[in-house]
C-alpha cells in the first residue's frame, strides 16, 4: 500500500514538474522590461518588426489612434475652458484694481460680480484641470497598448506602462495648467504668474528625469512654496493694487 502511494506521489510530482517546464518554455525568450529599460536592437530591425506588427494589427492600431485623437481634442477643449475661466476672472479683477487705483468707491454690484465670477472660476478651472487628466488618460493608455503589443512581438514583456500613465497624467495636467494660468495672469498679477511659471518649469524638469522621487519632491516643494508665497511673499512683494494719484488724474481728465 505504501509502495503504491509512493509511486502515485512520484507520478503527480513528475506531472507538476513537467507542467512547470512547459510554462517556462512558453515564456522563454520574453525579456521583462519597464518604462525605464532600454531596448537593445538594431534600428533597422526594430523598424522592420514595428512595421510588420502594425500591418498585422491594423484594426488595433486604428482604434488606438482614434482614441488618441479624441484625447487630444478633449485636451484642447479643457485648455480653452481654463483660459476662458481665468481670463474672465482677470478682467473683473482689473476692473476692481482700477477702482482701487483711482480711489473710486467699490459699489455693491461690482463686489457681487467679483464674488460670483470667483465662484464660477473655481468650478470651471478645477473642472477643466480634471478634464485634462481624463484626456491625458485617453491619450496615454492607447499608447501603452501600442507599445505593449509591439514590444511583445519583439520578445519583450513590457510592464508598468499603464500604472505610470495613470500617475503621470496628474502631474502633466498640473504642469500645463500652471503654465496656462501664468500666461493669463502675467499682466495683472506678474509675481503670481512668475511663481506659476517657476513651479511649472521645475515640474517639467522633474518629469524629464523619469524618476518618481524627483516628481514627489516637486509635489512637496510646490505645496510648501505655494503656502509661503500666498501667505507672506505676496504681501512682501506688494502685488495688490494701491491708490495711484497719477492714474486717478488721467482717468478723471485732470492732467
Amino acid at each position: 500500500m505504501y509502495h503504491r502511494t509512493s509511486k502515485l506521489a512520484k507520478s503527480e510530482l513528475l506531472k507538476a514538474t513537467g507542467s512547470m517546464k512547459e510554462d517556462v518554455n512558453a515564456s522563454e525568450g520574453m525579456i521583462p522590461i519597464d518604462v525605464t529599460s532600454n531596448v537593445y536592437m538594431d534600428q533597422g530591425e526594430f523598424e522592420r518588426k514595428s512595421e510588420e506588427w502594425m500591418k498585422g494589427n491594423q484594426g488595433s492600431v486604428q482604434s488606438d489612434m482614434q482614441w488618441i485623437l479624441v484625447g487630444c481634442f478633449l485636451l484642447v477643449i479643457s485648455t480653452g475652458v481654463l483660459v476662458y475661466s481665468e481670463v474672465r476672472y482677470v478682467l473683473i479683477t482689473r476692473e476692481y484694481d482700477l477702482c482701487v487705483q483711482i480711489s473710486k468707491p467699490i459699489d455693491e454690484s461690482l463686489s457681487a460680480q467679483l464674488s460670483a465670477t470667483q465662484k464660477v472660476r473655481t468650478y470651471l478651472s478645477i473642472g477643466s484641470v480634471l478634464a485634462m487628466v481624463v484626456s491625458l488618460w485617453i491619450i496615454l493608455f492607447p499608447l501603452c497598448h501600442l507599445a505593449t503589443g509591439m514590444l511583445s512581438s519583439m520578445g519583450y514583456a513590457f510592464h508598468g506602462c499603464y500604472e505610470l500613465a495613470f500617475m503621470v497624467a496628474f502631474v502633466v495636467a498640473a504642469v500645463w495648467s500652471l503654465f496656462v494660468i501664468g500666461c493669463c495672469w502675467l499682466c495683472t498679477r506678474p509675481w503670481t504668474a512668475i511663481f506659476c511659471f517657476i513651479v511649472s518649469f521645475v515640474g517639467e524638469a522633474a518629469l524629464e528625469t523619469g524618476q518618481a522621487p524627483a516628481v514627489l519632491m516637486w509635489i512637496l516643494a510646490s505645496l510648501l512654496s505655494a503656502y509661503i508665497f500666498f501667505t507672506w511673499a505676496r504681501v512682501v512683494l506688494n502685488e495688490d493694487p494701491k491708490p495711484d494719484p497719477e492714474k486717478s488724474k488721467l482717468v478723471s481728465g485732470k492732467v
